[in-house]
């Protein structure tokens, strides 16, 4: 993510967050849970949604270990969300586990972050190596996104494509984007990987944001920071404002100037073959 931690987290929106405490109520439950549980959170971003919510869910463990990979936000966590359970650690998901990691892991979660990845044959490839054998994954994630969309709108800029590549942009967007079918299409998908989904819902929710910089602001905050590393801040600025009308294409906006997003959310859950 681009950005620091505590600017994304004052410009995270509620209605999101509040959906991930009511599908972890969904999820969780069905899990069998033991004193003894090592927990994976991938991409803990500020640290306030391990500890607030998915910490309270969990009925027994013995540790979260709550991963970034942008050490900006694990040190964040550290400071801000400390707890005796979770210990936070800087770590890119796509790269092959350690040894000592193989196996390792009674569950797997991860809270609005595979969209944000690409590769999802060295992802499930590595969550299935690190998940014990009956070990259970709980996912939440956007299958389709106008932050997408928007990009590829914003790559025809002449001035964008001086410092953005159409590889990188590529890059940027999660493989669920392309399918149709979402909720068959990821079981069949994971299934290569002894992963087998036992619960899952795909559903189409409108958030509420309260005026279109909001929206730049986090639409800035969220995305890969490969996106803007070579830009000059004042480019940066320039490019964002031009996105604004953009934003209509694909979200509403009343006459308060509040605009209603569209996110298609795909929760899943569901257990490594033994």
């Amino acid at each position: 993510m681009d950005g620091r931690a505590e600017v994304f987290q004052k410009l995270s929106l509620k209605l999101l967050i509040s959906y991930v405490d009511s599908s972890l109520d969904l999820h969780l439950p069905a899990m069998k849970w033991s004193d003894e549980d090592i927990i994976l959170d991938i991409g803990c971003g500020p640290g306030d949604t391990t500890k607030n919510i998915l910490l309270p869910k969990c009925p027994k463990l013995k540790k979260i270990i709550a991963n970034h990979i942008n050490p900006n936000y694990i040190e964040y966590a550290r400071k801000t969300y400390f707890h005796q359970k979770i210990e936070h650690k800087i770590r890119d998901i796509l790269q092959s586990p350690d040894l000592p990691e193989i196996g390792k892991y009674d569950k797997v979660t991860s809270i609005y972050v595979f969209h944000f990845i690409n590769d999802y044959q060295q992802l499930f490839s590595v969550i299935s190596s690190i998940l014990k054998p009956g070990g259970y994954f709980f996912l939440i994630f956007f299958t389709k996104c106008i932050l997408f969309p928007i990009i590829r709108d914003l790559s025809t800029n002449d001035e964008w494509t001086k410092y953005i590549k159409t590889e990188d942009i590529i890059k940027s967007a999660a493989s669920a984007d392309n399918w149709s079918d979402v909720e068959s299409e990821f079981k069949d998908y994971v299934s290569k990987f002894d992963l087998r989904v036992t619960k899952s819902k795909c559903e189409l929710l409108d958030v509420p944001i309260s005026d279109k910089k909001h929206f730049l602001d986090l639409f800035s905050a969220v995305l890969p920071k490969a996106l803007f590393e070579k830009m000059e801040p004042d480019v940066k600025r320039r490019l964002l404002k031009e996105a604004e009308p953009i934003i209509l294409k694909y979200a509403t906006e009343n006459e308060n100037g509040e605009i209603s997003v569209p996110f298609e959310i795909f929760q899943v859950s569901g257990i490594k073959k033994m």
